[in-house]
């Protein structure tokens, strides 16, 4: 799959394929927000004030990465989010109690649905084509990934569709997520929206190709180490060329390759900070540092492997 345009809003702003890697500043530990852009030409202001952060970011994302690829309109829409519209499930969980389950606003309810998203994104554009969300825990992205790439087969050349993800940090899930380990002393929680356009040909706008992903679930370091070198060699990467980006700290490298680089020190941690690892491998192929990328990213057990490639 060739990925002609994509926009993620992130704590470190809003990258596109004319951004610069090296105007990024690396996030400080804690929590991390997004910076969000102006929504005066994306959203009508009515239905901005009814929406969510995470629902606004999401809508603005796909548009602009819509907008930057000659705007087309999607052959299908796939997301994923690992949590959905935390802040609107809460807000209407705490109406249950404080009014006794009566006279509740459904507005909350409806919104605080994981496919919100898709649907709004949808609405927005008069899309009625294959519209999916997927929530499988930190394997989301990867899995509205899959579906893309089976859904590419039915297309024509000059088709494109739209994948992504939106993830938000409220202070109830940081909290929780604080207590099982998921974020400490020295890790930043992230949140973020990042889509892109697909195409199953390349084209004049196309910045990388998608050569492979994979997902599993790794129970130790061996295991892990395993996975990785498996899908080194089936794809007959060079490790003294080709760049491993990973979603740990700096201090943590992977034997098999000279060149590596993290990525959540601009993105934050979260389920999907995949898909931002993507966008930013996006800018580093364009900028011509190297010709394969090879995206790691690990979230508790769950693991995924994404190859791409900037000659095109």
């Amino acid at each position: 799959m060739y990925i002609n345009s994509f926009c993620s809003i992130s704590p470190v702003g809003t990258l596109s394929p004319q951004s610069d890697t090296t105007s990024l500043q690396a996030l400080t530990i804690g929590r991390a927000y997004c910076i969000e852009p102006d929504y005066k030409d994306l959203i009508p202001p009515m239905q901005l004030r009814r929406m969510s952060k995470p629902v606004r970011t999401g809508v603005a994302a796909a548009r602009l990465c819509m907008k930057s690829y000659n705007d087309f309109s999607p052959a299908s829409i796939h997301v994923g989010t690992a949590y959905g519209m935390l802040e609107d499930s809460e807000n209407f969980l705490k109406k249950i109690i404080e009014q006794d389950e009566q006279l509740l606003n459904p507005t909350a309810f409806i919104q605080s649905t994981h496919n919100t998203v898709s649907g709004q994104i949808a609405l927005s554009i008069g899309c009625t084509a294959h519209n999916m969300t997927y929530v499988h825990n930190a394997h989301s992205f990867e899995s509205a990934l899959l579906d893309a790439s089976l859904f590419m087969e039915n297309l024509g050349d000059k088709d494109a569709i739209l994948v992504g993800t939106v993830e938000e940090c409220t202070d109830t899930s940081y909290n929780i997520l604080k207590r099982f380990d998921v974020y400490n002393e020295e890790s930043t929680a992230g949140e973020g929206a990042t889509f892109f356009a697909l195409s199953k040909t390349l084209h004049a706008e196309s910045v990388a190709a998608l050569k492979a992903f994979e997902m599993f679930i790794a129970k130790d370091k061996t295991e892990l180490q395993s996975n990785l070198n498996r899908f080194i060699q089936q794809h007959g990467l060079n490790m003294a060329k080709d760049l491993l980006l990973h979603s740990f700290n700096d201090d943590v490298t992977f034997a098999s390759f000279e060149n590596q680089l993290s990525f959540v020190k601009y993105s934050g941690k979260y389920a999907t900070m995949a898909a931002f690892g993507v966008a930013y491998a996006c800018l580093l192929l364009k900028e011509r540092q190297y010709s394969d990328i090879l995206i790691l990213t690990g979230l508790g057990s769950h693991y995924s492997l994404i190859l791409l490639s900037g000659s095109l």
